[in-house]
């Protein structure tokens, strides 16, 4: 118990130092904020739940403390929490007494409680600091015109009037922009957390092939109806607008995942998988939308169990 504690403080201490990165201004501050969370599924799946809980609650207390109590409430509600549910989940399990086999829980259900609590972080996050367009597209308008003012670009810089058309269409789109990336984010480090928890022998379950994730469908149908009340204008719309962006990037791995599946045994697939991942650096926005829209594809066509056709290869 002694050693749970310590190591759920621990990881939380690495986790908040990895979330105020930013404020250090350097090259790597942005790679060390996406893994936020991989401390806490670190301690998670090796440790157990119970030090994956303690971590966040360390690391919103740590973060609390040095910055701000809002700060500390917004690495716990998209970080913390969701990572250590996850973990949480993770370690459920059922024996069949018949055959002494046991079955986790699916990693396409971690993948989906992963989405909803993303999605509801973030409509808490949205609360904590607010979300109003029209302040925030003049903000960043005149923060993103000063940055550009002050390049050393030689060519004249674009004015604010130029700019605000930009910032607002990003404004509009961050509720489903930040949703889809948090669940990436979330799946990157939950990942990693299992590949260094098998690596270190202290991962109790097998670690799963994710690209045989299987999305259940009522997550589809939670995209479906959350895309059609973001139209909603006000907080509803908004938080709407967070549900399908998580959700919509649990479908777009859902789609990743097909295509890694599909090209198995392509003597070609990994020329496929490179070309595919630079897009997707490069070009995030439209990608995304399209590995979506496969994955709800995969939802009612099962092109995976088609290829396949029963087991598939190793």
């Amino acid at each position: 118990m002694v050693q749970v504690a310590l190591v759920g403080i621990g990881a939380g201490l690495a986790s908040a130092l990895l979330f105020v990165s930013p404020f250090g201004g350097t090259m790597l501050a942005l790679p060390l904020f996406v893994l936020s969370s991989l401390p806490v599924a670190i301690a998670g799946l090796a440790w157990g739940s119970l030090s994956a809980i303690i971590a966040a609650l360390a690391a919103a207390a740590t973060i609390g403390v040095a910055i701000a109590l809002p700060a500390g409430a917004i690495h716990l509600a998209l970080f913390g929490a969701p990572m250590a549910w996850a973990c949480r989940i993770a370690w459920l399990s059922r024996t069949d007494e018949s055959t002494g086999s046991v079955e986790w829980f699916p990693i396409g259900r971690i993948l989906l409680h992963g989405a909803a609590a993303t999605a509801a972080g973030l409509i808490v996050v949205g609360f904590i600091i607010g979300y109003d367009p029209a302040t925030l597209t003049g903000e960043i308008t005149e923060a993103l015109t000063a940055w550009v003012a002050a390049s050393p670009d030689g060519g004249p810089p674009p004015s604010a009037a130029e700019l605000e058309p930009f910032v607002r269409f990003n404004v509009v789109a961050m509720p489903f922009t930040t949703g889809s990336l948090l669940v990436i984010f979330f799946v990157l480090n939950l990942w990693l957390g299992a590949r260094i928890a098998e690596a270190s022998g202290k991962l109790a379950r097998p670690r799963d092939r994710l690209w045989t994730a299987v999305f259940p469908n009522a997550g589809v149908a939670v995209f479906i109806v959350a895309m059609a009340l973001a139209l909603v204008p006000g907080p509803v719309g908004y938080a709407a607008g967070a549900v399908a962006g998580a959700f919509g990037g649990a479908l777009a791995l859902i789609g990743l995942a097909v295509i890694h599946a599909t090209t198995l045994e392509n003597t070609v697939r990994l020329l496929i998988l490179v070309a595919v991942y630079v897009v997707l650096v490069f070009f995030g926005g439209l990608p995304i939308v399209l590995l979506t829209l496969l994955g709800i594809a995969e939802a009612a066509f099962h092109f995976r169990a088609r290829r396949f056709r029963g087991a598939p290869p190793t």
